[in-house]
């Protein structure tokens, strides 16, 4: 990415989106720190922190005697970072490009990663960074895609099935590899790191909850940027909307998200 400017946009309404799919998705974070036996008093950097909900309760987990960094391309998403970090000095935040700028020179226990690498153009600088100035034994966690394409609503919603198709197409022309985790651990292995475990995450939801929301609201939030694109049509986008609203009065309707893999490693 060239700027602080992201594909999924920055505004309030994308920040809420954020907001939603962090409470969705934490209980699954708390088990991969628990995979990755993080304890009190280490070091942890979050890399592309976005608005610090993550960073907030990693900070919670180290304790005051702990440390977390979280590196974040946004100004905006700093900003609110930063406000979520008042009252925990074991939290800073700074602005920070993963594709260009140098890691901070200082020691961590555990790297932290959600959602980013399928957005960089590049992997190699910053895997090789992370190869040269992690010290051994530092413990990596990266959720990523593996089958994007798994998203959808069943049985038969062609609307939102289009608008899969769609964002799928926006990821890889905007530079992005949205099934990214597909060639990650080979480039942590090519880098000497040891692959732990991997481990497939996905999730179903259905009549309206946790899950069904958190997809719908990513139709409703990111469909209009499709359409201007030209990737996606009203007719589509009226369409989706329609079968998502008769998904919420009907039990044998279900939602099924882009399948996640954890990949953790060891330097």
């Amino acid at each position: 990415m060239a700027s602080d400017t992201y594909l999924l946009g920055t505004d309030p309404r994308e920040l809420e989106r954020l907001r939603l799919q962090h409470e969705l998705w934490l209980p699954e974070a708390r088990r991969a720190w628990r995979r990755a036996d993080l304890k009190p008093g280490e070091r942890v950097l979050d890399l592309g922190a976005g608005p610090g909900f993550v960073a907030r309760e990693l900070a919670v987990e180290v304790g005051p005697e702990g440390r977390v960094l979280g590196l974040e391309l946004s100004a905006a998403y700093v900003a609110v970072a930063r406000g979520a970090a008042s009252g925990l000095n074991q939290l800073e935040v700074r602005q920070h490009d993963l594709c260009r700028d140098p890691l901070p020179e200082e020691p961590f226990d555990l790297v932290w990663c959600r959602w980013v690498l399928m957005f960089l153009g590049e992997l190699d600088p910053l895997l090789d960074r992370l190869a040269a100035q992690l010290s051994p034994g530092a413990r990596l966690i990266f959720h990523e895609y593996i089958h994007w394409s798994s998203f959808g609503l069943h049985p038969g919603a062609d609307g939102v099935a289009s608008f899969g198709r769609a964002a799928h197409a926006s990821f890889l022309a905007a530079g992005g590899d949205p099934d990214v985790n597909r060639r990650l651990p080979g480039l942590l292995a090519q880098r000497g790191l040891r692959i732990d475990e991997l481990r497939p995450l996905t999730v179903v939801g259905r009549l309206g909850d946790g899950v069904a929301r958190w997809l719908e609201r990513f139709v409703t939030t990111y469909g209009p940027e499709l359409i201007r694109q030209g990737l996606w049509s009203d007719g589509e986008a009226r369409r989706a909307q329609a079968e998502m609203a008769a998904a919420r009065q009907d039990p044998g309707t279900f939602w099924v998200g882009p399948t996640l893999m954890e990949t953790r490693a060891t330097r």
